[in-house]
């Protein structure tokens, strides 16, 4: 290719002056814009033909004595110049990517009234001269370098800083210098940017300032936590750490809490006193309310339901042998109060927690009403076979994953799936084409497969639910005759990037964006159920594992339902008795336009709904709106009616 030589002194007679002075943040923010697009898009930057780290220390401290804004123009143009030549393209560059592949390659910036005329220049030339092509700093991992992890790599910032930044505390440039690598890999690299509460642009314009300026460690973490948090994505918030006791504090009491009721409810107990389903009113003067209020800032989780599982942790959490005065609330509504030293690990057995004691260590077994249990954290690839071989004649299988799966998934939607079917799809960084990515659609099953299941499928997922949980989920839930039951899970599916700052630091996102096959995203979302179901502190206490019990009720009627020969027509409703939502499903019934009617039992037509049957009905009505008591529901397609009563709580 040819060099584009001079392409920097076309613009030096064409310097516009600006009466305005840029702001401390707004130097920061355009010199990380102007380095990080130089990164990844410069021809000799991206192949680490400049020692690209070295340019930015050298003028950061240029920058933060620029007083006008030609003099920060200045500045931002011969760091540019400092990249060298940039590379004329003899190819046009076709541009046929669909939006939604290239929301983080906006270039948007470089019009802003604060970037000179010849800058602008610059970054254009840059811009329209780049073409896809394998950099040196990010590439997608081969899984076979053991010093490497996640999806991407990136070999050249990881580590940022090769020192322990908690004992050689390093100056505001090279914390600048973190600040930027992070952000920049961010903005490139991370699939969710477009569903932040706030642009990532608002995120480095408010948190550069401060880390550069933080006056020591603690004061770095929090500001850098504070970015971080930004993300309200829960594989962040998991990944982002530091080999020192600052946040939340690798101890804790021995207590095990969940959310219920809207308060933090004790379901395991190591403190003399406390006691399971007893509430926790406030830690060291705070309450938990206060607690959220002070933490939600740096707290990268992407729903409530997972910010409170953090909080679950965090609310007791703090260094070794540090006192927490605990004041909890006993099932008398007495309060009382409790101190006790932080000095069980937050990785101690003590603190895992199943919500049914007798199932916790179960891989597999067969429950009341013949219904079938899987325990995915539990089931191994080795035992899925047999796991199928012995429930596959059940009329019901629950498949329980409020845990963490060991990858079953994959074999056992082989195994029951019907035929072959998508289940989802995927968007992956493009490291060819920074800011970009690319589909991919995943399937699973087999054509004709005659040992397909044909019984009820039950999904448990709760907040504990995150990543290949909920990927999990999205599997299972393209099985026949599926329902799910539970509450909001995490939020954070996809695979992961974990990458170090320093020696003792460590960060990491979800790096593949995920969607439903009809494009729906699951990101902060998490997999919706079909019926919410919560353990309750009542419930707690008494030892009940509601949600299973929610699963119990769908199994069994579903066992109650005789199996039919062909022709005949079946009506189900569940869960019954029922309280926001019914679900109604039918078999061999007439295709056709099929009408649903909820009468009461004088005959009044209290809800109704019309659908299209092509001999099966599987759907849902919301009756939160209806009184507590007995009601009729009616299915008619054509000349078929049929009928059943059901209970509303």
């Amino acid at each position: 290719m040819k060099k584009l030589l001079c392409c920097f002194l076309l613009c030096a007679c064409i310097k516009t002056a600006f009466a305005q002075n840029p702001t401390p943040e707004q130097k920061l923010y355009y010199t990380c814009k102007v380095w990080g697009f130089a990164k990844y898009y410069h021809s000799r930057v991206s192949n680490c033909m400049v020692n690209w780290d070295s340019v930015l220390l050298h003028y950061l401290p240029l920058v933060d004595n620029a007083v006008t804004s030609n003099d920060l123009n200045d500045q931002l143009y011969d760091m540019l110049s400092a990249a060298g030549p940039m590379d004329l393209a003899v190819t046009p560059l076709p541009d046929t990517l669909p939006a939604e592949l290239k929301r983080n390659r906006d270039f948007n910036w470089f019009n802003d009234p604060m970037i000179r005329t010849d800058v602008r220049v610059v970054l254009d030339t840059i811009k329209n001269n780049f073409r896809p092509h394998p950099g040196c700093w990010a590439m997608d991992n081969d899984y076979q370098n053991p010093n490497y992890y996640g999806w991407l790599v990136f070999p050249h910032d990881s580590l940022m800083i090769n020192d322990n930044l908690a004992t050689n505390y390093p100056d505001k440039w090279h914390r600048l210098l973190v600040t930027y690598k992070y952000w920049n890999i961010v903005n490139y690299f991370y699939p969710y940017t477009y569903v932040l509460d706030k642009p990532w642009d608002s995120t480095l314009y408010s948190c550069a300032g401060n880390i550069g300026n933080a006056a020591n460690y603690d004061a770095f973490i929090k500001s850098f936590k504070k970015m971080t948090g930004s993300q309200k994505d829960a594989h962040v918030e998991g990944l982002t750490w530091t080999n020192y006791d600052l946040f939340p504090g690798f101890y804790t009491v021995p207590l095990a809490l969940r959310f219920a009721d809207n308060k933090y409810v004790v379901v395991k107990s190591g403190v003399n006193g406390v006691s399971v389903g007893d509430e926790i009113v406030s830690v060291n003067g705070l309450t938990s309310q206060q607690w959220e209020d002070s933490l939600s800032a740096y707290v990268s989780a992407g729903n409530p339901a997972v910010f409170r599982r953090f909080m679950c942790q965090y609310l007791i959490a703090g260094n070794y042998n540090q006192l927490a005065s605990i004041v909890y609330k006993d099932s008398n509504g007495n309060n009382h109060t409790a101190n006790q030293v932080m000095t069980t690990s937050q990785y101690d057995a003590f603190l895992s927690y199943y919500p049914n004691d007798t199932l916790a260590n179960v891989s597999w077994t067969t429950l009341p009403c013949n219904a079938g249990y899987v325990n995915m954290g539990k089931l191994q690839p080795a035992d899925v076979s047999n796991m199928y071989n012995g429930l596959n004649d059940k009329p019901a299988i629950i498949f329980d994953i409020r845990n963490y799966p060991n990858g079953t998934a994959w074999d056992i939607a082989n195994l029951m799936y019907p035929g072959v079917r998508e289940f989802a799809k995927g968007t992956v960084p493009d490291v060819t084409y920074p800011g970009t990515f690319y589909w991919y659609h995943d399937t699973l099953g087999v054509d004709n497969n005659p040992g397909a299941y044909t019984g009820k499928v039950i999904i448990l997922f709760d907040q504990e639910t995150q990543s290949q949980a909920e990927y999990s989920c999205m599997i299972l839930s393209k099985m026949q005759n599926v329902v799910k039951v539970g509450s909001q899970t995490a939020g954070a599916d996809g695979n992961v990037t974990f990458f170090r700052v320093s020696q003792d630091m460590h960060v990491g996102f979800t790096n593949l964006g995920i969607y439903y096959p009809n494009g729906d995203s699951t990101q902060r979302i998490g997999i919706v159920p079909d019926v919410v179901a919560t353990p309750t502190q009542a419930g707690i206490r008494q030892g009940r594992d509601e949600v299973l019990e929610v699963a119990m009720n769908i199994a069994c009627q579903a066992a109650s339902v005789p199996k039919t020969n062909a022709g005949t027509a079946f009506l189900n409703a569940y869960p019954n008795p029922a309280a926001d939502v019914i679900r109604i499903e039918a078999e061999g019934i007439s295709s056709g336009t099929t009408s649903i009617v909820i009468t009461d039992l004088a005959g009044r037509e209290l809800a109704d709904k019309v659908l299209q049957s092509n001999g099966s009905i599987n759907t849902s009505m919301d009756i939160r709106s209806l009184a507590p008591g007995i009601y009729l529901l009616t299915t008619k397609t054509g000349e078929q009616t049929k009928t059943l009563k059901f209970v509303k709580q």
